[in-house]
Order: structure tokens, then C-alpha cells, then sequence
């Protein structure tokens, strides 16, 4: 059952101090990687960044912005998806126990588009399934676009930090597969970001020559050469400028 929540809180009187940032922060990478969270985000005020449009007897209205006070000085929406309304109700608890006083409203949603009982992929970029590697990195904005160049990553989602530099999250897709990457933020109580060494982001591709190629000019720096590996496969290392190191595997050729 997918339900869209809309949030109202009564509490907010300026910007949330980082450490309830750091704690809604972690309850939607949660909800996210549970599959209940489809979608999130803010809602402007009604006064400032709404317009409503209506026909009556084939004539268009316009109010922008519309009639009435200015209402959602703090709140956002979802689109979630619980197997009940009751696990809906449920989530919406935990919400207000988080967020404070407030209102969150439940109005279940139907889906015409895909139909109903359509198949449907496993998996979408904005939802990835599995295991997702999440890097913590120093410039995570600088990251994305070296990875766009280095291993023709595609930019699914953004979100920026307060001050406007730094990623609090952002989600790559590579060769099929995803990468989340978001920046520091040691005030809110994050510990250093730790040096690459202990893991290796694996990169599976049918043209390993191109790959490798195209990652050593975009600024990559060869670790272990790419050739062919006793278990018979093409297999090199690569580190990039964040000190992250990237194994590539492609089939010999023949």
C-alpha cells in the first residue's frame, strides 16, 4: 500500500540545529534502504512558492499565490509504500517522536501507470537493490564529476548541505550499478573520513581497454597493471585523486 505523507511541524523557529539534521539524515538512508521511503523532500510555503490554477465554465483562474495563510512554514512530504495502514500509522509515530510536535497526514495513493500486477524491473537507479557501497569523501561534489569523467558515472540525485558546498548525499550510477558518495560533516559528530585500503570498489565491464583507458587519462593512477590474470580474466588496479582504489575485470580477449 503506498501512501503519501505530508508533514507539518508546530515546533520549528529557524533552521534545526546539525545534530537533528544528522539524525533525520540517517532515518531516510534507513527508510531508503528498507524500500518503505520512495520518495522525500521539502514543501515551500503557500504564500511564497504556491499558485493555484482553476477552470469554471471554461474560464482559467489563477492565484499566485493562492488565497489563505501562509501555511507549511516547516514541513515536507513522502511517497512511501508499507504493507499496511497500520504499518503506516506506525511509521508516522516514529516520524512525530523524531521530529516533535507536528502533524503528519496519510492519504493512500493508487497506481494507474504501470498497471497493476505489470512486471516491473527488480530494481530502478533511484532505488537500487543490494549492497551499496556508501563513500564518505572530502569534496564529494568533485568526486561525482571525476567519476562522470573517469568511469562514465551518471548523476541520479543530489542533495546539498547547509552551506551550500558540501553533499549530504548524492547517488551515482556506474556501469549499471550504484555508488551513494556525501562529504563530512564532523559537526555534527562524524568521525574523520578513513583512508582508502581495507576495501576496493570492483568494476566488472565487457571493454576493460576502453575503461582503463579512458580512467588513466581522465586522471586515475595505475596500481596494478591491467593484463591477464592467472584466473584468466583481464584484472587491474587503479587509485583516483580521492585515494580510492578501483579494481577493473574484463574478460580476455582471444
Amino acid at each position: 500500500m503506498r501512501f503519501l505523507q505530508l508533514v507539518m511541524s508546530k515546533t520549528s523557529s529557524g533552521p534545526p540545529d546539525p545534530e537533528h539534521m544528522a539524525r533525520v539524515g540517517n532515518a531516510i538512508r534507513e527508510a531508503i534502504a528498507s524500500g518503505s521511503l520512495l520518495a522525500t523532500g521539502a514543501l515551500g510555503k503557500r504564500a511564497t512558492s504556491a499558485a493555484r490554477v482553476t477552470r469554471t465554465g471554461g474560464a482559467v483562474a489563477v492565484e499566485d499565490p493562492p488565497e489563505g495563510d501562509g501555511w507549511m512554514a516547516a514541513g515536507g512530504y513522502s511517497l512511501t509504500e508499507y504493507p499496511s495502514k497500520e504499518a503506516a500509522i506506525a511509521s508516522a509515530r516514529e516520524k512525530l517522536e523524531l521530529m516533535g510536535d507536528g502533524v503528519v497526514e496519510l492519504i493512500q495513493v493508487s497506481e494507474m501507470h504501470p498497471a497493476p500486477g505489470a512486471p516491473r524491473a527488480a530494481a530502478t537507479p533511484a532505488m537500487p537493490l543490494g549492497v551499496v557501497p556508501y563513500l564518505t569523501i572530502e569534496g564529494a561534489s568533485d568526486a561525482s564529476a571525476f567519476y562522470q569523467k573517469a568511469f562514465g558515472a551518471r548523476e541520479i540525485a543530489r542533495m546539498p548541505g547547509k552551506d551550500g558546498k558540501r553533499l549530504m548525499h548524492c547517488q551515482l550510477e556506474i556501469n549499471g550499478g550504484a555508488l551513494m558518495l556525501s562529504d563530512n560533516f564532523p559537526e555534527m559528530g562524524l568521525p574523520p573520513v578513513q583512508r582508502s585500503g581495507s576495501y576496493t570498489m570492483q568494476l566488472v565491464v565487457a571493454d576493460g581497454d576502453h575503461w582503463w583507458k579512458r580512467a588513466l587519462e581522465a586522471g586515475c593512477k595505475e596500481k596494478l597493471p591491467f593484463e591477464v590474470a592467472p584466473w584468466g580474466d583481464k584484472y587491474g588496479q587503479l587509485t583516483d585523486p580521492f585515494d580510492v582504489t578501483w579494481a577493473l575485470s574484463s574478460p580476455a580477449v582471444k
